[in-house]
């Protein structure tokens, strides 16, 4: 393949600044490479995994929420909560199967969220219980066992931090309004802005000035960590 697999050290991931996680970025994106895939994306998945719900973390474009992680947000369905609840095993899907794929034993060739284009999903369980998904995305996607094996373990390992990372809570949570939790909670359910607004008889820049407001109270780096905070204080479910 050409690719090392060698362990890179895993970003000091402690305080929840935007240093920490721009440093998980840049290490998943050395993953997304080594795969030799174009984009990346890290989902947290809900507590009882029943609906399938991924609240997007960290993607390519941090401190942005990718397209790609929006899209795959909202697909969550409960053929992937079973998957995420009933196995650790990576899957992968391809839509062009013109070209022949790596027979590979350490993966199934399944698609539970009715993907596009061509990828591979890695399943993401901690020993603290915490549940995951990290999505790799692209059209020049090579694995081998030992590539996915190592692959995995490194994510694993990268999720634990960036949960670490988002983990501390301000001491004082400053009141939010009722608008402020209904824009974090359609966040989680993988809304965009023009969608919030639209439910809630908005305008975006409104909605956008309700997930700034709350991401500020809650000393977020941007509004999927205030959705992470948020769903970590029981502000919303």
């Amino acid at each position: 393949m050409g690719r090392s697999s060698k362990s890179k050290k895993v970003p000091a991931a402690e305080t929840g600044s935007l240093d920490a996680f721009e440093s998980l970025a840049i290490a998943f994106a050395a993953l997304a490479a080594e795969a030799g895939a174009a984009e990346f994306c890290v989902f947290t998945a809900g507590p009882s995994l029943s609906q399938g719900r991924l609240t997007p973390a960290i993607d390519s474009e941090f401190p942005k929420v990718s397209r790609a992680s929006k899209r795959l947000a909202a697909k969550a369905t409960a053929a992937l909560a079973d998957r995420l609840r009933g196995s650790t095993r990576p899957f992968r899907w391809r839509r062009d199967r013109r070209s022949a794929e790596p027979e590979l034993h350490l993966v199934d060739d399944v698609d539970p969220i009715g993907l596009e284009g061509h990828g591979f999903a890695l399943p993401l369980h901690t020993a603290s219980g915490r549940n995951g998904l990290v999505v790799f995305i692209g059209e020049t996607i090579e694995l081998d066992d030992a590539i996915l094996l190592d692959l995995q373990l490194r994510a694993i390992e990268l999720f634990s931090s960036l949960l670490r990372a988002a983990a501390p809570m301000p001491k004082k949570v400053r009141a939010m309004s009722n608008r402020e939790l209904d824009c974090l909670r359609l966040t989680a359910d993988g809304k965009t802005s023009e969608e919030i607004a639209e439910l809630l008889n908005l305008s975006a820049h409104t909605a956008n000035q309700y997930l700034t407001a709350a991401a500020q109270k809650l000393n977020a780096v941007n509004r999927a960590h205030a959705v992470s905070k948020a769903l970590r204080l029981g502000l919303i479910n």
